[in-house]
């Protein structure tokens, strides 16, 4: 089961850049910062607020860190924008296999590492009405919590 939006994954040219402008228009700070090596990324998590069920919804701005990476290649196609939105729940493993089995591409066989230790994986978005979809169990509490 779906149990939240658990993140909107902005694309951009420049981190720094991009998070102070969230800084200073909206007043959201950096929650969690790392270097997604495998995802080709360097990414920013802005914790938005918390959730019902115990998690929380974040923006995740994100940055390629190779011209190869699935994010640098968007921005080429796309510019800056919104790339994908990310759904919650407690076990990416059935919801990904539950999804498949409506005719769903699931474009991962085995889920991924994703941001803060989480399992993810995506939709096709060809499949999803053109909105590239991720879905994410996260790893427990958020650092720092």
């Amino acid at each position: 089961m779906l149990t939240r939006i658990d993140h909107i994954g902005i694309a951009c040219f420049d981190l720094d850049r991009t998070v102070e402008f969230y800084r200073a228009t909206y007043g959201f700070t950096v929650f969690h910062t790392e270097v997604n090596e495998e995802q080709g990324v360097r990414e920013a998590m802005l914790k938005i607020n918390e959730t019902s069920d115990g998690g929380a919804s974040y923006l995740q701005l994100l940055e390629p860190i190779r011209e190869d990476s699935p994010v640098a290649k968007w921005l080429a196609k796309n510019g800056e924008g919104v790339h994908h939105i990310a759904f919650g729940t407690a076990d990416v493993d059935s919801e990904a296999a539950r999804i498949g089995e409506r005719g769903v591409r699931v474009l991962y066989d085995e889920p991924r590492t994703g941001s803060m230790g989480s399992r993810i994986t995506f939709l096709h978005p060809k499949d999803c009405h053109g909105v590239l979809t991720e879905l994410v169990t996260a790893a427990g509490p958020p650092p720092g919590e």
